[in-house]
């Protein structure tokens, strides 16, 4: 059997190269969830280095067709924003 990597069957059959995720989505978490993957953040960049040592990357939502379109989670409210979570979510 093959091996494949978690991250790569999570990506599923996307060509996507970044992972993309709204800071306000992940200040939402619970409070333990939010220490394991900030640990894990941490063991990354001690572990790759992969930061740009020059400029930043920027995220700007488009439609199917190019064109921007509102982004609702933009602005994190500096920590403030709490979304909604699944109501199926435990």
């Amino acid at each position: 059997m093959e091996y494949k990597p978690k991250v790569h069957e999570w990506f599923e059959l996307s060509y996507a190269q970044y992972l993309t995720i709204p800071r306000s989505v992940l200040q939402s978490m619970n409070p333990d969830w939010q220490e394991k993957f900030a640990a894990l953040l941490y063991e990354l960049d001690d572990t790759i280095d992969w930061r740009p040592a020059e400029g930043r990357y920027w995220v700007e939502l488009r439609d199917a067709k190019g064109r921007f379109v509102e982004d609702r989670f933009k602005d994190y409210e500096r920590g403030r924003r709490q979304v909604e979570l699944k109501t199926d979510a435990t």
